[in-house]
């Protein structure tokens, strides 16, 4: 008995053993919160947070070593969008990291440009073209707005250029409004598309259109047939029209999202096969140069450099001058 009991301990510590081992070396499940925040951020790659990307952000978030209002081009719609989230109370934007502002966009004074190629490294999203000694542009279309490529430029010919934003006709606030809703449903039966008006109103009045949305606000046609039913003359068309312009607005941001991310992700995948490339050069390199007969090899190899060097130096002489 005391014989099976100490067999079956020892199968199990084994089994333990070899699971930690297995379980060492597989890569850790993605965490799905830090996706959920990552999907929410603006996916710049700006650092202004602090962290060198919005994954790093999004995973300080969950450990509680970043707060929510640390992301300058999410502003405050993005910390809205995270604390309900998270169950967390909004905050404001915290100034030491940047300000809300306008999406901008990275413009290049191609008369200026020299040709330095050093903004190319520094756009995480490979949003610029050129190549040394040529002129460079930006990709207006893939270009994040995360002044990364500022910095690096010794010429100072790249400048930010706010973007153009779809117009949003903004909504009377319901502080302003006449009368306040008394929730008495007369909006409800004359709706042609047998919608809530009054339900809607009190998402768009709460600056809430993702809500209104998802309780099928784009099935409004903005006949206006609810607004003349309301006892309170509500201007709930204009609520409803500010609302779609919003969700519309929001959709185009995060579709932008995430071909930055694409793009990141791709340039991030493209600098990893340089990297290795270059580390098997160097290593078949050093097995050449340092393996038998690597004397030999290095000293035909200076051979050779110094031969094209003369070589360069006997064509520039032999060129004629203008």
């Amino acid at each position: 008995m005391l014989l099976a009991v100490l067999t079956l301990v020892a199968v199990a510590t084994l089994c333990g053993l070899l699971l930690g081992l297995v379980a060492g070396r597989l890569p850790a499940a993605s965490d799905p919160v830090v996706s959920a925040i990552d999907a929410l951020l603006p996916q710049t790659q700006c650092a202004q947070c602090g962290y060198p990307g919005c994954r790093p952000y999004a995973e300080a978030i969950v450990a509680g070593q970043a707060q929510i209002n640390q992301c300058p081009p999410g502003g405050e719609v993005l910390i809205r969008e995270l604390a309900k989230l998270l169950d967390r109370e909004p905050l404001t934007l915290d100034p030491a990291f940047g300000t809300d502002k306008p999406q901008q966009v990275a413009v290049i004074r191609e008369q200026d440009c020299i040709g330095c190629a050093l903004c190319l490294a520094a756009c995480p999203v490979d949003a610029i073209v050129g190549s040394a000694r040529r002129m460079h542009t930006v990709i207006s279309n893939d270009c994040t707005g995360c002044e990364l490529c500022l910095p690096p430029c010794p010429v100072d010919c790249i400048a930010m250029v706010a973007q153009a934003e779809p117009v949003v006709n903004a909504a009377p606030q319901r502080s302003t409004v006449a009368s306040p809703c008394i929730r008495c449903g007369d909006c409800v039966p004359v709706c042609p598309r047998r919608l809530q008006p009054q339900l809607l109103y009190a998402y768009c009045s709460a600056n809430e259109p993702q809500e209104a949305h998802a309780a099928n606000l784009s099935s409004c046609i903005e006949c206006g047939l609810c607004e003349r039913a309301c006892p309170s003359n509500i201007p709930l068309v204009a609520f409803f029209r500010e609302a779609k312009t919003r969700v519309r607005h929001a959709r185009h941001n995060r579709a932008k999202a995430q071909r930055a991310l694409q793009r990141f992700e791709l340039r991030q995948a493209r600098l990893a096969r340089a990297q290795q490339q270059r580390e098997s050069r160097l290593a078949e390199q050093n097995k050449r140069l340092l393996g038998p007969g690597g004397t030999q090899a290095r000293r035909e190899e200076i051979a050779a450099a110094v031969a094209r060097a003369r070589e360069r130096k006997t064509g520039r002489r032999a060129t004629p001058t203008e």
